[in-house]
């Protein structure tokens, strides 16, 4: 073995060394920006209204109406059509 395969091989397996302790070993970063890891005033801003945001809530009442439960569905089928040919690179009939 020469000097430079030697010396690609102790690199090689330094580096799946390291990529195995770091995803092995190291905790999972948390995705979410908080306020003093914003770069700019925009993202704090946007940050602390994000904050404020509560969970989303649906009135299903409106379900149980009567108009909406006389509402009559005037599904359409459409059928396939034909179309061109099975390979428009081919050459046309004579």
């Amino acid at each position: 073995m020469s000097k430079n395969t030697i010396i690609s091989i102790i690199i090689g397996v330094a580096i799946l060394l390291v990529a195995g302790y770091m995803l092995f070993f190291q905790q999972p970063a948390s995705s979410a920006v908080t306020a003093t890891e914003a770069s700019s005033e925009a993202e704090v801003t946007f940050v602390n209204l994000a904050a404020q945001l509560e969970p989303l809530g649906f009135d299903t009442s409106i379900l149980a109406i009567p108009r909406f439960l006389e509402l009559v569905d005037i599904h359409t089928i459409v059928l396939p059509e034909v179309s061109g040919r099975k390979d428009p690179f081919a050459p046309l009939p004579k």
